[in-house]
């Protein structure tokens, strides 16, 4: 698999907010964000669901991967996805960052990669527990 993906039981503006606190709680921050939804309608006049494309990074893991590989930042930034579906599921997807840099062949950059991913998994649980701890 190439992405973590969770539903979670919310509306897709508190599925924003959930997913910006859980990448921030991992040291990780939204260098980019695309909605998808608004440019189909303004550039092909074509209706589509809500549609959000998070461009997250992680500092240390983007710096130390430059340092093993300069090309690395073609791959850069990790996308988290924030998607409404017809039926009115909420769907979080994000890329796994280990099947992302296996392209880059460095025993150095697996081990980055291994934690890079491991880190995304932190925030897919984060979305998790957030939505599953009652608000006090």
């Amino acid at each position: 698999m190439y992405h973590f993906s969770k539903v979670l039981p919310v509306s897709f503006d508190e599925a924003i907010a959930l997913v910006t606190e859980a990448l921030k709680a991992e040291g990780m921050g939204v260098l980019t964000e695309i909605d998808v939804q608004g440019a189909f309608k303004k550039k092909l006049d074509i209706d589509f669901r809500q549609y959000r494309i998070l461009g997250a990074c992680h500092p240390q893991v983007a710096y130390q991967m430059l340092q093993t590989d300069d090309k690395a930042g073609v791959l850069y930034p990790c996308n988290v996805v924030v998607q409404e579906h017809d039926d009115g599921r909420v769907e979080v997807s994000a890329i796994d960052p280990l099947m992302m840099f296996l392209m880059i062949h460095s025993p150095r950059a697996k081990e980055i990669a291994l934690e890079a991913s491991q880190t995304m998994q932190a925030v897919m649980g984060r979305l998790e527990a957030a939505v599953l701890t009652p608000a006090s």
